[in-house]
């Protein structure tokens, strides 16, 4: 991997801001290396939500530079027998615990590779039980953007080893021309987001991008299928695919979740009219 004079470290976390754990832990990365900055991709994952966490970082990790170090830190069995791992793909490197939170980065990087991070000399002494963040993960991501290898921090596992994450497939069916789904997530705007992707639906017979769908969502039928917000009036709603490719249902200048009460894991289900 390509040693860059100054290192990304993103961080993905459900720490929230209202405390003062996010500056902790990059306080621990400044004062252990000056190769590092520190981009806050966000820190209002919902508590202990490794899926929400997942779709999250697979989502916006290719929009860095090679290079970058992704540190992951959704940890709701901190301080007991999930490890820490770093994966390693061609261009990037994540560090998380080992929960199934780089489930569709491995899936989507045939060439990953993994490491458990066992070196403690990296690590601060002692070690919290509730906070590795700042006392493991902080320092490994440091010692790293010094550019320091992947095979430091601890042996290579194989990639098969890594734990998997339980993530919803879509249901496709060709022959009824339609696909059952889940709702993945709800954004800071209220728009619903499911775990349909545009590369789903193409394969659906008849079914170009543009042509006329309906996705039903408890009991609701909704409809047209738009390329953006502004394609219906105000207050009305609408299907599109999103920036990240995925079939989400939104409220022009509303919130499509509070109107309509969605949580994640509602069943949604599409089909060609």
């Amino acid at each position: 991997m390509q040693k860059h004079k100054t290192t990304i470290i993103t961080l993905t976390t459900d720490f929230g801001l209202s405390d003062e754990y996010v500056g902790v832990v990059k306080g621990v990365i400044y004062a252990k290396t000056s190769a590092a900055r520190i981009v806050d991709l966000t820190h209002a994952i919902p508590p202990y939500d490794v899926e929400r966490a997942a779709y999250l970082i697979a989502s916006a990790y290719l929009y860095f530079p090679a290079g970058t170090i992704h540190l992951v830190v959704v940890d709701p069995g901190v301080g007991g027998s999930r490890d820490i791992i770093l994966v390693q793909t061609e261009k990037h490197l994540f560090l998380a615990p080992d929960n199934g939170v780089l489930e569709p980065i491995i899936k989507s990087n045939s060439t990953a590779k993994a490491f458990r991070v066992t070196n403690s000399a990296l690590f601060l002494n002692p070690p919290s039980p509730t906070f590795h963040g700042r006392d493991i993960f902080a320092p490994v991501a440091a010692f790293l953007a010094e550019g320091a290898e992947p095979k430091t921090v601890g042996p290579e596992v194989p990639i098969a080893q890594v734990t998997k994450l339980p993530v919803r497939q879509p249901v496709i069916d060709l022959t009824q021309k339609r696909i059952n789904g889940a709702v993945i997530n709800i954004d800071h705007f209220g728009n619903i987001i499911t775990n349909i992707h545009q590369t789903d639906v193409e394969q659906i017979p008849s079914c170009p991008k543009g042509g006329s769908y309906s996705l039903s969502l408890k009991g609701k039928s909704f409809q047209p299928l738009g390329r953006s917000y502004q394609d219906v009036p105000a207050g009305n709603p609408l299907i599109l695919f999103n920036s990240r490719n995925y079939l989400e249902i939104a409220v022009n200048q509303g919130n499509a979740a509070r109107m309509f009460k969605i949580q994640p894991g509602d069943p949604v289900l599409l089909t060609k009219e």
